[in-house]
C-alpha cells in the first residue's frame, strides 16, 4: 500500500507540464552577429615578410656547388684550415645555445 500526503501533486504530471511548454530561444539574426577580426602588429607583419623572403632562398646554392666540384675535379680546391676550425667552433657554440 502506498501512503502519501493528500495534497501533494503528482511529480510526473508536473514534470510533463514543464516538458510540454515550448522553450523560448533566441537565434541571432544576421544583424545581431558580431564578427571577429585580427590585425597583426607591425612586428608580426615584418616577420611574415622575412619568412616569405626565406622561402625564396634555395636550399642548395647550385652555383657554389658547381664551382666547388670544378675546383675539386681540377685539383685547385684548397680549403682553409682556419676557416674549417672557425666553422666547427661556431657550430659547437650554436649547439650549446639550443
Amino acid at each position: 500500500m502506498k501512503v502519501s500526503p493528500p495534497n501533494r501533486p503528482d511529480a510526473a504530471k508536473v514534470y510533463g507540464v514543464q516538458q510540454k511548454q515550448p522553450r523560448k530561444t533566441e537565434k541571432p539574426g544576421k544583424e545581431n552577429r558580431v564578427s571577429d577580426s585580427y590585425e597583426p602588429s607591425a612586428e608580426i607583419q615584418g616577420l611574415q615578410q622575412l619568412k616569405e623572403k626565406l622561402r625564396e632562398i634555395p636550399d642548395v646554392r647550385e652555383e657554389l656547388v658547381v664551382r666547388l666540384r670544378r675546383e675539386i675535379a681540377a685539383g685547385t680546391f684548397k680549403p682553409s684550415p682556419e676557416q674549417i676550425a672557425q666553422g666547427i667552433l661556431e657550430e659547437l657554440r650554436l649547439n650549446r645555445r639550443s
